[in-house]
């Protein structure tokens, strides 16, 4: 089992529950399918899946929508509008009559780079008995490229916040008060030793899709262990506190204490594992190569920045070949420059 060196801050809880809810968690609470606005800070598969098949009675309940109603929230002039709709699912097969009620097909993915505004709490708990492989693997990629894409919006937005006051402070308008607490709760939100905005640009940036979704991949096995149906954990994180929840390995070696990281929506282990990237020591080498990548083309390479993830895993150089081979075999590279869409609403 890979290693994550960290588990950061902010505790989750076990979540078992046969139905899936259609949500998403903006930069505090939780948030439902619709409209998602962002606010800019700066002033300046196709079709139904044949063969999916259901294990569980639940599998024969309707697709179902909750209305529930959030004010917009945000930090300064940065806020996201939150929806209004979560829709609840009960299978893999009532989840692929949602893909194809609202046209989302990952192979247009691929050619118009578009993602839906979908957001799953869950993975159907019936996914491992599904027989295709390549069954499991679509409905991996398209539950989680929506939650891996929506972190990074909301990284994006910190980001564009500390590259206008970086610009500014170049200009010699050095940032007020209101600014100044900003960047300082900023870096240490984000692990960051400086709040200077150009040492702090290192820490927030995105995670490439195509490296999350592949990371995700093996450490969950596409979505069917343990500790993703129980834990909704798909990047392996390690919790050693007594305070940190989580699950017990059934092979934890002996001598050991530490735990698999539990959340209690599949955001909130994404969200925790950009931040794990983003904030510890052990990763200086990845937000290094990162913003090499951003000074050179301004774009980041998937592929060439899993080289940077050695100490993500105690098996070191073979785990980044095994990243590689499922981005390659996978054509996740793909992903890395699609943006979240369209709203969507299964009534739509």
């Amino acid at each position: 089992m890979a290693r994550s060196v960290k588990a950061p801050a902010g505790t989750g809880v076990m979540f078992h529950k046969t139905a899936i809810a259609v949500l998403i968690a903006g930069a505090t609470g939780m948030f439902a399918v619709g409209a998602l606005t962002k606010i800019d800070f700066a002033p300046t598969d196709a079709g139904h899946a044949a063969g999916a098949q259901n294990s569980a009675p639940a599998a024969n309940l309707p697709i179902s929508k909750t209305k529930v109603r959030f004010a917009t929230t945000g930090v300064g002039e940065a806020a996201l509008a939150k929806p209004l709709d979560v829709t609840l699912a009960h299978s893999t097969s009532k989840l692929w009559d949602l893909f194809r009620d609202i046209g989302y097909d990952i192979e247009g993915v691929r050619v118009h780079g578009e993602v839906p505004r979908l957001f799953l709490a869950t993975l159907p708990q019936d996914l491992r008995h599904q027989p295709r492989a390549e069954l499991r693997k679509t409905t991996f990629i398209k539950s989680t490229l929506p939650l891996i894409l929506h972190v990074n919006e909301l990284i994006m937005q910190d980001r564009a916040r500390v590259i206008w006051l970086r610009d500014q402070e170049a200009e010699g308008r050095m940032p007020g008060e209101r600014d100044r607490a900003w960047l300082e709760e900023t870096a240490e939100r984000y692990g960051a030793k400086s709040a200077d905005p150009v040492a702090l640009l290192a820490h927030v940036d995105i995670i490439p899709p195509s490296l999350a979704i592949a990371q995700s991949a093996e450490e969950s096995g596409w979505g069917t262990s343990r500790f993703a149906r129980e834990g909704n954990a798909l990047f392996g994180q390690r919790a050693y506190k007594a305070h940190k929840k989580g699950i017990v390995p059934e092979k934890r070696p002996d001598g050991t204490t530490f735990r698999v990281r539990a959340f209690d929506h599949l955001i909130d282990g994404v969200k925790s594992y950009a931040h794990n990237l983003n904030s510890h020591s052990a990763y200086r080498d990845f937000r290094n190569e990162r913003a090499k990548m951003r000074a050179e083309t301004g774009e980041i390479d998937g592929y060439r920045l899993a080289g940077a993830l050695l100490r993500y895993s105690e098996r070191g150089a073979d785990y980044i070949k095994t990243l590689r081979v499922i981005m390659r075999v996978n054509t996740l590279r793909a992903f890395d420059d699609a943006k979240l869409g369209r709203s969507v609403s299964p009534d739509a």
